[in-house]
């Protein structure tokens, strides 16, 4: 709820930026009508074909800049939450591999079962044997799992030592 509020504070001065910058357009472009009856009319015919180019350019440049502002807040807003989700020794081990359970795909739950089975360590090869999984899927999935921060990937020989990330692996036998 704190962060909305935040949020919220930084949308309302953004706005007001945006209505002060169309009432100054509104007066630089005819100064000898009424602001707000220039105004009114972009908002309801739109803008005229004898526009110029310029100024609708910095217009559009004004408004994408408030839309990259607003997504940056909200990217800033939500991170932390993000990092802390996967930091060390947090004390929530087990709830963050609960939740990262609960997002898994159905293959990525297999590979990750025949892990724990083995103590969090195991070849590829016998990964694809044991979750039942073609030799194509089985690297794709130990790839996104891996990609993800969930499991490691070493070579080893013919093949790839799998192994799961430790954060991962405690969290999952902690009572």
């Amino acid at each position: 709820m704190e962060k909305l509020k935040i949020l919220l504070i930084m949308l309302v001065p953004a706005t007001g930026g945006l209505a002060v910058s169309a009432y100054i357009l509104a007066l630089v472009l005819t100064p000898t009508e009424s602001a707000l009856e220039v105004l009114s009319q972009l908002l309801t015919k739109g803008f005229p074909a004898t526009f110029p180019f310029l100024v609708l350019f910095s217009s559009l440049l004004f408004l994408s800049t408030v839309l990259a502002s607003v997504v940056g807040v909200i990217y800033f807003l939500v991170l932390p939450d993000m990092k802390t989700y996967y930091a060390p020794g947090n004390g929530n081990g087990r709830e963050n591999t609960a939740v990262v359970l609960k997002t898994l795909k159905p293959e990525e739950r297999s590979i990750v079962n025949v892990l724990d089975a083995h103590g969090g360590t195991y070849l590829q090869k016998y990964i694809t044997r044991e979750a039942d999984l073609s030799r194509l899927k089985t690297h794709r999935v130990v790839a996104a799992l891996s990609e993800r921060g969930i499991a490691q990937v070493e070579k080893y020989g013919n093949t790839n030592q799998v192994k799961l990330a430790k954060w991962f692996h405690d969290g999952m036998h902690q009572p």
